[in-house]
């Protein structure tokens, strides 16, 4: 088994690692190693790689996110294993007009906690609000739209793996507490 413990550089970000790839892509020496962007998250991970009838275990310092493009592996010319993180589609949500700081805080809290209530986990990135979708669109569309949020609208957007992927999702919080009869 292959044991990653660094990442090794960025073809998209790493003007070296971008002249290696193209020189091992030519030579079909490149092999992309899909992830989800849960698994992009984890630290340690044990991924099964059956068209090369090998398994690799990924064993990274806490807190590194695997990014798109990311490489894991390099052996010259011989191969490369290149990270690449699965589109996913998100809720998107954004301010509207230019709120005054009092409204924006408030709308932002609102957001907040309708978006923790549900378990949901969420990203910021500048004004915009990047949520998974986890269940239904129909289901997260009704539940927004039944707190009618004022100065937020939202849309669907199907993201690719690299735009998102510098950091964790979080969840709003991480103390656990009890409430009808079940822990958050």
């Amino acid at each position: 088994m292959l044991i990653i413990n660094e990442i090794l550089g960025n073809i998209n970000t790493d003007g070296k690692w971008k002249k290696l790839y193209n020189i091992m892509n030519r030579d079909n020496h490149v092999h992309t190693i899909m992830f989800t962007r849960l698994e992009s998250e984890r630290c340690h991970l044990f991924k099964r790689l059956p068209e090369l009838n090998e398994e690799m275990g990924i064993n990274l310092k806490r807190g590194i996110v695997l990014r798109d493009g990311d490489v894991l592996y390099y052996k010259k010319s011989e191969r490369m294993f290149v990270a690449k993180i699965e589109v996913e589609k998100v809720m998107v949500f954004y301010f509207v007009g230019k709120p005054h700081e009092d409204a924006l805080f408030e709308v932002a809290v609102k957001l907040g906690h309708v978006i923790g209530n549900q378990h949901w986990q969420m990203k910021v990135v500048g004004r915009k609000i990047f949520v998974p979708l986890v269940i239904d669109q129909k289901v997260m569309e009704s539940v927004i739209k039944t707190h009618n949020i004022p100065g937020i609208e939202y849309t669907f957007e199907e993201i690719d793996g690299g735009q998102l992927s510098k950091e964790k999702y979080e969840y709003l919080y991480d103390a656990s507490y009890n409430h009808n009869s079940h822990t958050h």
